[in-house]
């Protein structure tokens, strides 16, 4: 008798040709079987599958997820099932880990949440905008079955059939790209989302979970006065302890301060930091309503706390970086506004101490210390964060720095400055009267034929003219801050990464 496999990967599919292949190919080292279940595809979804070696099965979709998945539950017979998506990833550095944790699992262990990061890009590399902490591995028993029409459950199901049951929390990562703008309107996820979830409630009753979910899409369609009203609603009703509760409380202060409500968010971020103290991301909510509302100084106090926290436990559903490169550079922006440039410099530095933060921050920060005289750029900050990217990364950073550093050189070469002190201290100090002919920067034609980068190019162009204004100002001693702090805020480091990454890409 052959040994029974350790992992079913289960699926329900539609129309997933552009996606499957590569979810597949995440989980070939790791899965015993795959088990599709098909609703109706008219692509070449079911070819894809097959050529993986999935078994597939179709099922006529009847609006309701629970009963496709339950259907792919049953045809399992792997030891744990792990559910997917097709527009989900295992990240492969997590696959070894993955194998270990089915592998030296007790018998107390009933499954565990996995990490699922939210991401608007295919790239891998790409960096996380939420994190979810959901139940995707569990054991393969025939009384776990999913419940719910949309936003099926099972983890519920788990603790009802066995109170005793530990779910665990595990740090292994499913990359979901699936909320990139395209795929949401090929798909019409939002609308499909909301339809299911008014014929839920109307079929079951205002549960809490259910009014939660249907907030959470009246957020995504921009209907922030119906969310309020259903979160408000489900809070009502729930208990403080629920797997979503602190989650319904960071989203019913985001919709109040989309609706100008920023005392009552921040009230609603207080109330909430009382039960999850650690839970970081309503620190760093509460930072930025507090900053919204007109009070820097509590701001300041919330992000700095946010920062000091870190990345939250993994039972909550996080922002990407709030509690590390994101509050550190909202602090640096903050500072440079203060005109504190040995705050923002610090800020910058622990931005970068986590290797995801994003280019633009990097080059932000290389900038600011160019143009505030802080110190030269190149040290062990500079140097960590950017030996940790890929070799085309840098090469393409440095291209993306020299731009943005063009026009502080051609300020530097000139000669004489434009006016003297004694008459600068007389005269009205305005970019304008800084700004070079044409002869002194002339226009530089587009470096491709592609439309897109030759108006990225234009507008740096632009950017640069004002830059090297603001620069001359700087040299003014009655403007110098004034300037600095101009130069500051104007966006040339994420432009110039923009322009760097699409002319390093080869163009077909």
């Amino acid at each position: 008798m052959s040994p029974k496999p350790l992992l079913s990967v289960c699926m329900i599919v539609k129309n997933e040709e552009r996606l499957l292949p590569d979810c597949l190919l995440s989980i070939a080292d790791v899965a015993d079987e795959v088990i599709i279940i098909d609703t109706g595809s008219t692509d070449d979804t079911i070819a894809i599958a097959e050529r993986y070696e999935a078994k597939v099965s179709l099922h006529p979709w009847s609006n309701h997820f629970a009963d496709a998945r339950n259907a792919a539950l049953q045809q399992a017979s792997g030891e744990w099932i792990l559910s997917l998506d097709a527009d989900e990833r295992l990240v492969p550095e997590d696959q070894v880990a993955l194998k270990q944790l089915l592998q030296q699992a007790d018998c107390t262990s009933e499954g565990w949440f996995l990490q699922v990061e939210h991401t608007l890009s295919e790239d891998p590399k790409a960096i996380p905008v939420s994190v979810n902490p959901l139940l995707r591995v569990f054991r393969n028993r025939p009384e776990y079955r999913f419940e719910g029409a949309i936003h099926e459950q099972i983890a519920p199901v788990i603790l009802r059939e066995r109170p005793q049951a530990v779910l665990g929390f595990s740090v292994i990562r499913l990359r979901h790209i699936g909320y990139q703008p395209d795929i949401v309107r090929d798909k019409r996820k939002i609308e499909r989302n909301a339809e299911l979830l008014e014929q839920t409630l109307a079929r079951e009753g205002r549960e809490p979970f259910h009014l939660f979910n249907l907030a959470v899409e009246r957020i995504r369609q921009g209907k922030m006065d119906q969310a309020l009203m259903l979160l408000r609603e489900a809070r009502a009703i729930t208990p403080i302890t629920a797997t979503f509760a602190h989650l319904m409380v960071k989203y019913e202060a985001l919709s109040c301060a989309a609706l100008g409500l920023y005392e009552d968010a921040i009230q609603l971020c207080a109330a909430g930091i009382k039960h999850y103290p650690d839970y970081t991301d309503l620190h760093f909510a509460k930072a930025i309503y507090h900053d919204a509302a007109g009070d820097r100084g509590a701001a300041l106090r919330a992000m700095r706390e946010a920062a000091r926290l870190g990345p939250p436990p993994p039972h909550y559903h996080t922002e990407g970086g709030v509690g590390t490169y994101r509050a550190s550079a909202q602090l640096a922006a903050w500072a440079l506004e203060s005109r504190a440039w040995d705050d923002a410099d610090a800020a910058y530095r622990a931005s970068l101490d986590d290797t995801r933060c994003p280019a633009s921050v990097w080059l932000a920060w290389q900038r600011m210390r160019v143009i505030s005289e802080i110190a030269p750029a190149a040290d062990a900050s500079h140097t960590a964060w950017l030996t940790a990217q890929t070799q085309s990364r840098q090469l393409t950073l440095q291209d993306a720095q020299m731009r943005t550093l063009a026009s502080n050189e051609q300020v530097e070469a000139a000669t004489c400055p434009l006016f003297s002190e004694s008459a600068a201290s007389h005269q009205t100090m305005s970019p304008l009267n800084f700004l070079p002919g044409q002869e002194d920067t002339p226009h530089p034609p587009p470096l491709t034929g592609h439309a897109a980068i030759a108006y990225a190019e234009e507008a740096l162009h632009l950017m640069h003219q004002a830059d090297m204004a603001l620069a001359r100002m700087q040299q003014q001693p009655c403007a110098s801050a004034a300037a600095k702090l101009n130069r500051l805020v104007i966006p040339i480091g994420t432009l110039a990464l923009t322009i760097a990454e699409q002319e390093a890409r080869p163009h077909e």
